[in-house]
């Protein structure tokens, strides 16, 4: 069973790690671990406490949501989705409203239950 954890870590430290250019023993040393505390981590075979996924996220430059699979937020943002949502919060209030009323068509869209299709008549 462990084997399983090991294969599939519930975490994303080793690609945010990875991304940002980091060895484990450069990651450990930023956060207090040592490098193979930090590669028990990445397989899962440790756990991941609160203090553990604060100091990690900060030391990556991300946030501790961003840690965790995507069994445990399905609705992580990506790359390009967090600078759009960093774009509309740094916008005046007027560009954020303009961005809502060019939204709002796509959130009625999307939100209207799919029309029902009539048979066609057969000739």
């Amino acid at each position: 069973m462990s084997y399983v954890c090991a294969m599939f870590p519930d975490n994303r430290i080793r690609e945010l790690r990875k991304k940002a250019g980091l060895s484990q023993r450069d990651l450990g040393e930023q956060v207090g671990l040592h490098q193979t505390q930090i590669g028990n981590l990445e397989n899962g075979g440790r756990n991941l406490t609160i203090e553990w996924s604060r100091r990690i996220a900060s030391a990556l430059n991300v946030t501790v949501a961003d840690l965790l699979g995507d069994a445990d937020n399905p609705d992580r943002l990506s790359d390009h989705e967090r600078e759009l949502v960093r774009n509309y919060r740094s916008s005046s209030a007027e560009q954020q409203a303009m961005i809502e009323r060019v939204a709002e068509p796509i959130r009625t869209f999307t939100a209207r239950p799919p029309e029902e299709e009539t048979p066609r008549k057969r000739a």
